[in-house]
């Protein structure tokens, strides 16, 4: 695991393995030197710092396809062989379900699979038959198609969880650092968080009354929308339901319409952030709400919810390209904004940070004013809360663990 950074050759302090350095501020790389596997060729890939958290990728990759040098990619390790890749910044189902077959066997523990750069030229790019990210990749998909849970049509099931079954103590402790956990410990700060004082109202019509009038009429529309909405609730031992082909289709297509769609020249660092995010929210507790078309029982976007302390938060909320025409978080958010009114052991809706001050300002029209000492207005000390009919079959672990694990964090408190 080795970085050539500013023309300098340095030994990587930290894992070889992406997947442990998702939560890293991401550091300057000029060039990053992947390894295949032990024995076989390696090859190099541009690549450069990222505003965003998690695995740095190429700043250079734009909207039109573009050619990069991958080195000894080829079957034949000939010190001399250089592939010039052409990479296609588009997303379709195909590239979705082939990218999400390798990072499967990453999350499986196949460490030949800890690249991302390498997945990228492999799905992305042109590479010929023989190379070895294809060979790679065409395993990692046939794999998939293995362990595949298939209906009664003879299709594969794309909804169908497939992640690690973290234990809920694992799951509670991965949520603490969403729940401020870098505040109480004075570790970082993070930024300001959307809070609605929800004892303010009794109903939601209450709440509805005190919009601006286009954020009702955007309701309405919401309300009038043809999709199904389930809660299905995460479970220790068990994996997310949320870890899917079809959820993880929702997270990819949103951060790539949100990130890249503002700034075209980032579109691999949209789809390195989709990666990111889907392994964290499937590492947490909570429960989520998913919603499907109406009609054809197609996955349209889930939101995910944890409680804590008196506080509900939004913790992410992602959707595919045609549910974000369709009114989905403004009818997730009255939903939640709706049951926190309704629960007495609530007293504020968290729908945390924003990526842009726009999306900011629109959170802010529905009422969640923008708090920088967020953890002082929305408590979330005390333990994970869930819903009625909440059934753990992790019978290990009632929640104890998690609860004197945040208590050290507090300093005893």
């Amino acid at each position: 695991n080795h970085v050539l950074c500013s023309r300098k050759i340095m030994k990587s302090k930290t894992s070889s393995s992406w997947l442990s350095n998702l939560a890293l501020p991401p550091v300057l790389i000029a060039v990053l030197l992947l390894s295949v596997n032990q024995s076989g060729p390696s090859c190099f890939v541009q690549a450069f710092t990222s505003p965003f958290r998690g695995v740095s990728l190429s700043s250079s990759f734009i909207t039109k396809p573009v050619e990069r040098n991958l080195v000894h990619l080829s079957s034949t390790p000939n010190p001399n062989d250089e592939q010039r890749v052409l990479l296609i910044p588009e997303l379709n189902d195909e590239r979705i379900t082939k990218l999400f077959a390798w990072i499967s066997r990453a999350f499986a523990g196949d460490r030949q699979y800890d690249n991302l750069m390498l997945a990228i030229a492999a799905v992305f790019g042109n590479l010929p038959p023989n190379t070895s990210p294809i060979i790679m990749l065409e395993k990692a998909v046939s794999k998939m198609s293995e362990t595949a849970t298939i209906d009664e049509n003879g299709k594969v099931e794309e909804d169908a969880p497939s992640g690690t079954p973290y234990s809920r103590m694992e799951r509670e402790r991965n949520s603490l650092g969403a729940m401020g956990a870098g505040q109480w410990t004075g570790q970082f700060y993070t930024r300001p968080h959307a809070l609605l004082d929800v004892t303010n109202y009794t109903d939601v019509t209450e709440w509805v009354k005190s919009l601006p009038r286009g954020c009702k009429r955007t309701l309405k529309k919401a309300d009038a929308q043809n999709f199904t909405v389930t809660t299905r609730p995460i479970l220790g031992n068990k994996p997310a339901p949320h870890s899917s082909l079809a959820h993880f289709k929702c997270v990819a297509e949103h951060e790539v319409r949100v990130i890249a769609q503002q700034e075209p020249e980032i579109f691999f660092d949209a789809l390195a952030e989709a990666v990111s995010r889907y392994l964290g929210t499937t590492r947490m507790t909570g429960e989520i709400r998913e919603y499907r078309d109406a009609d054809t029982g197609k996955i349209l976007a889930f939101a995910h919810e944890v409680r804590k302390g008196r506080t509900v938060r939004g913790q992410w909320f992602y959707a595919t390209d045609e549910a974000s025409k369709r009114y989905v978080w403004f009818h997730s958010v009255k939903s939640l904004v709706e049951r926190a009114i309704g629960d007495k052991n609530i007293d504020v809706a968290d729908l945390g940070p924003s990526g842009t001050d726009a999306f900011g300002e629109l959170k802010e029209k529905y009422g969640f004013k923008s708090v920088e000492e967020w953890t002082a207005v929305a408590d979330y000390q005390g333990p994970f809360r869930y819903g009625e009919g909440f059934e753990d079959d992790d019978e290990d672990d009632d929640g104890f663990g998690a609860s004197l694990f945040e208590m050290l964090m507090r300093g005893g408190r």
